[in-house]
């Protein structure tokens, strides 16, 4: 399963970032890490060539792959392509919110989430990943874990 990300249609729907902003993928990349290492899913972020980000063709750290659209390419280009070209297209999300990018993901069963929706999932707190039971402790519970860690009342 992996998540196709349209880098800066993505940068574009979240507060605070700047498609103008010259460190804007670098911004993107670090919310992206952090989404990564909260969700373990394998993401790969597409960019349009641009003077401001200088990055290899593709690079991969941690779970994140990054692929710069080449002089005449366009993001949008690969991400259909990959999608196309991908063995089993339904284990994809692409996130965009261009339409021609959705109907093509669509097209060939893959999952789509509008860039505005993904922020909702990339900005949400690692705590509501998971489902906590906040009741209150049994009194015999409380009172093992502070014999445990030294605390008295004394």
């Amino acid at each position: 399963m992996a998540i196709l990300i349209d880098g800066h249609n993505l940068i574009g729907k979240i507060p605070g970032l700047r498609l103008d902003d010259p460190n804007d993928e670098a911004k993107l990349l670090i919310r992206l890490r952090a989404y990564q290492a909260r969700t373990g899913k394998r993401l790969v972020v597409y960019f349009d060539p641009g003077i401001a980000y200088q990055s290899p063709a593709r690079q991969s750290k941690g779970g994140i792959s990054v692929r710069l659209a080449g002089t005449g390419q366009r993001a949008d280009d690969l991400i259909i392509r990959d999608v196309r070209c991908h063995h089993n297209p339904r284990e994809l999300t692409v996130v965009s919110s261009d339409l021609a990018i959705q109907r093509a993901a669509r097209q060939h069963k893959a999952q789509v989430i509008d860039s505005a929706a993904f922020v909702v999932e990339l900005n949400r707190l690692p705590e509501e990943d998971h489902v906590f039971d906040r009741s209150p402790l049994p009194e015999e519970e409380v009172e093992e874990w502070l014999a445990i860690f030294g605390h008295t009342d004394e």
